[in-house]
């Protein structure tokens, strides 16, 4: 597990790239998956990892990106994924759409997506499109304040 952490005033580079690039995939089909949760809600984003991890037949990592929050080994294990490949990457909102662009282009990892602020029409329609064309399964969790 490694937990990533990306000041706002950079963009993000990643570490990790894929030899495949999403053109080369032609029968690739990810999907996007949207989820709604209230502040005081009994599930909480991190418990989507198990379910993400059931779609990773083609071991590709798991990456969460969540902004101030943490994941620790004790989590993973008590998850039954402590030994899957998880990433936690911290996100800000003024970067979140480019970063989650890298990452689907790069097509070598599923995602856990709790986008800050609200989120248009035109970024849930490109975000679906990569994620399809990238083979990707992607959870698109928005916090929302006592609902």
């Amino acid at each position: 597990m490694r937990q990533l952490s990306l000041p706002v005033d950079r963009q993000p580079v990643l570490p990790f790239t894929s030899i495949n690039p999403i053109t080369s995939k032609p029968h690739a089909c990810g999907s996007l998956t949207e989820v709604i949760v209230s502040d005081d809600s009994a599930i909480q984003p991190m418990q989507l990892l198990p379910m993400l991890a059931h779609c990773n037949a083609s071991d590709r990592w798991l990456m969460w990106l969540s902004p101030n929050r943490t994941l620790n080994k004790r989590s993973l294990a008590d998850m039954n994924l402590d030994k899957a490949p998880v990433i936690h990457i911290d996100l800000q909102a003024d970067t979140q759409q480019l970063l989650c662009q890298r990452i689907l282009n790069s097509g070598n990892s599923h995602l856990i997506i709790e986008w800050q602020g609200n989120i248009s029409q035109r970024e849930r329609r490109r975000l679906h499109s990569l994620a399809r064309q990238s083979g990707s399964h992607v959870v698109l969790v928005q916090v929302r304040p006592n609902l």
